[in-house]
């Protein structure tokens, strides 16, 4: 019987196609040369008296299904320094790569460290009968206080640098029914 075994070991599996490069992408993406990059970082500080501030737009929203982040999930919005889930806050999502940017109003129902993952609001009639939405019915989430609709199937990932957050909070127990679907439909617990 031999005392080493000799076959060389396999290649771990790839979770998902260009995780990683995204990961990298978004984190440590270069933009310029190191004066430019503390010209800005001092700019946004309000170090420094130039006026021109150089805007870079946000990727597109990264969205993912729902199933691939199941997790227990608990309402505990807490007006504290981190945004916690329960609480409504908008964000500057792209839904596609060269499309407008868009202010929308999102539930958040998770965390992955810095990365706040969230289900989309939306007034839309539309999404009365579609079977992935679930009706929330009116907040201050909508300026017309219109009946609205939250999006089960589709986790939207956004860096909690880049969310505005209104002291808003979603009632308990119509986060706790949209919490039932998602232990019912997505393996959530």
């Amino acid at each position: 019987m031999p005392l080493f075994d000799r076959t060389p070991p396999q290649p771990k599996q790839q979770d998902r196609p260009g995780r990683i490069t995204r990961l990298l992408n978004r984190h440590f993406r270069h933009y310029g040369n190191l004066a430019e990059g503390l010209e800005l970082l001092n700019s946004e500080l309000g170090l420094t008296e130039s006026a021109n501030v150089r805007y870079v737009p946000p990727e597109p929203t990264v969205k993912t299904p729902t199933h691939v982040h199941a997790r227990a999930t608990i309402y505990a919005p807490d007006m504290d320094g981190q945004a916690d889930p329960g609480e409504v806050v908008w964000a500057d999502i792209r839904p596609n790569r060269g499309a407008e940017i868009q202010r929308r109003a999102v539930l958040i129902v998770g965390r992955n460290h810095h990365t706040l993952l969230t289900l989309l609001i939306s007034s839309n009639e539309e999404h009365r009968n579609h079977d992935n939405w679930t009706a929330i019915g009116p907040g201050a989430w909508d300026m017309n206080r219109s009946e609205s609709w939250v999006r089960l199937d589709k986790i939207l990932e956004i860096p909690e640098s880049q969310i505005l957050r209104r002291g808003l909070h979603m009632p308990e127990r119509r986060y706790d029914r949209i919490a039932q679907r998602l232990r019912e439909g997505y393996g959530w617990h």
